[in-house]
């Protein structure tokens, strides 16, 4: 990943609170001269805009672990590109990644599809990204708080599944001197992710690029129930 819990966690997590100020040295903005750049897959018909201060990776294991975090995702889901971000908007909280997910699942029914957005719940959330329909859905878990969220998006196309994935990761902020990011800064970074899926042209849709808002976040704290280290998909945040 971008810096998941790694080398930006060591920042913060083994720094006195005192010190903060001066160890942090994560931007916290793209760079000046960066430059969007566009992801185009040919064979699916997809693409979108990776904009500045995100890179690009085309193969899984670059900067992500594709499976870690979409956690309901086929064994036959094919990762075909995944941008994450370069730079930490909220250098003194708990946030320490953030990456977009865009795979395909060939062989895949319809229902089977929409289940790895809703899961097993009866809520269903339907969101217009490229001028399709996507089914959504939320999962999250953790040890002792909340580490990862992932926002998903399917939909079902000529027996294959289009699924985005829009994950941030953060770190647990005990004895870290770090402040738990807040509903704010979490809507913030989503949005940041769902500005890219705004820019998603499928090649078969004639509609084009759609505004996709984020997800609304959860009002919980950033702790995890005991029950919570299982995937708990559900559509209608």
């Amino acid at each position: 990943m971008a810096f998941r819990g790694g080398w930006f966690c060591s920042i913060l997590c083994f720094a006195g609170v005192g010190l903060l100020h001066a160890q942090v040295s994560v931007p916290e903005a793209p760079p000046s001269t960066a430059k969007p750049h566009a992801f185009r897959d040919g064979h699916f018909g997809v693409r979108f805009k990776v904009p500045e201060g995100w890179t690009l990776a085309r193969k899984d294991g670059e900067v992500s672990t594709f499976h870690l975090d979409a956690r309901s995702a086929s064994p036959k889901a094919q990762m075909r590109g995944v941008v994450a971000i370069q730079f930490n908007p909220f250098p003194y909280s708990t946030f320490s990644g953030a990456m977009l997910y865009y795979s395909v699942a060939p062989h895949t029914s319809d229902a089977e599809c929409e289940r790895q957005a809703t899961g097993v719940t009866r809520s269903r959330d339907l969101q217009d990204i490229g001028g399709m329909s996507f089914a959504h859905g939320h999962d999250e878990h953790g040890n002792i708080c909340v580490e990862a969220r992932d926002e998903v998006y399917t939909a079902y196309r000529k027996g294959s599944c289009y699924r985005f994935d829009l994950a941030m990761n953060t770190f647990c902020s005990i004895s870290s001197g770090a402040a738990d990011l807040t509903e704010d800064q979490l809507t913030q970074i989503d949005q940041r992710m769902a500005d890219i899926l705004s820019t998603v042209k499928l090649d078969w849709e004639k509609t084009g690029p759609h505004p996709v808002p984020a997800p609304k976040v959860s009002a919980a704290p950033n702790v995890v129930p005991p029950d919570a280290h299982s995937v708990t998909l559900q559509g209608g945040q």
